[in-house]
């Protein structure tokens, strides 16, 4: 009988096991994850003037940051209480599911292929897509590109956005940004194609490029999110983050802060 019981006892202590090992374990929610490193981790871009570069004390500022902050405020308590690593274009989804953000306030266009792989809240910026060219070219439209060799950054928006405008122009890829820039400046392509709001510090530090001042697209910008129920709350006090800013003038305030009047959205 003893042994009988002990069999049983030893079948249910094994049962228990067996599901608590095949059981898969739930990743922490984002949010108390937050409050209990007492940090947010943003990841931000590198140099993209006025949304997020680098001052002179070394410290990254531009209005993505100040958003970082306000949502840093609401979570825990204290603006400052915010880390920012530096993405690309090219490694910023793979930075953030790979956990080395809590999320993306990196110029990142809402998209429906974005949708499925990333969680976004709701949008606190819309741009538009134009290009960047040399101030002495006689290209006034984007009739004038057509045809002519324009670049795009690897992991943005930008190559079917142009091809909309200009679809005979061979398209030319580049990893970053500043090395679109460097081959408009060099004359291996007669435009550059992204976001407004990427071109406009170029234009603001250089005077021998201009920005065509029609757009072709709305790029509308949100904090992206690891996909899951981990990020539910999180996305949840971003929103009301980002709400309260439109609804008492803050998000307003901001944009007064860091962009010339042509350039607020």
């Amino acid at each position: 009988m003893k042994r009988f019981l002990l069999n049983i006892i030893l079948i249910g202590i094994i049962t228990i096991i067996a599901v608590g090992c095949g059981k898969k374990q739930q990743p922490m929610d984002l949010y108390d994850s937050i409050q209990q490193r007492g940090k947010l981790v943003v990841g931000v871009e590198k140099n993209i003037q006025p949304f997020s570069y680098r001052g002179s004390d070394g410290n990254q500022q531009g209005f993505e940051i100040d958003i970082a902050k306000n949502i840093a405020k609401a979570i825990l308590r204290d603006e400052n209480a915010v880390e920012f690593v530096t993405v690309e274009p090219t490694n910023r989804i793979s930075m953030l599911n790979s956990g080395k953000a809590d999320m993306l306030i990196a110029t990142i266009t809402i998209t429906n292929s974005r949708n499925s792989i990333v969680d976004f809240s709701e949008p606190y910026y819309y741009a538009g897509q134009t290009v960047l060219v040399k101030r002495n070219d006689k290209i006034k439209s984007f009739t004038d590109i057509n045809g002519k060799k324009v670049g795009v950054t690897f992991g943005t928006t930008a190559i079917d956005g142009i091809k909309s405008v200009a679809p005979e122009s061979p398209i030319q890829g580049y990893k970053t940004y500043q090395e679109a820039y460097n081959a408009l400046k060099a004359d291996e392509i007669t435009a550059f194609a992204s976001d407004d709001t990427v071109l406009i510090g170029y234009s603001i530090n250089d005077v021998s490029v201009k920005i065509l001042p029609q757009k072709y697209t709305q790029e509308p910008y949100g904090v992206a999110f690891r996909k899951g129920t981990e990020s539910v709350r999180a996305i949840e006090t971003v929103n009301n983050v980002i709400n309260l800013m439109k609804t008492n003038g803050e998000l307003a305030k901001l944009k007064a802060k860091w962009f010339k009047p042509a350039e607020i959205k």
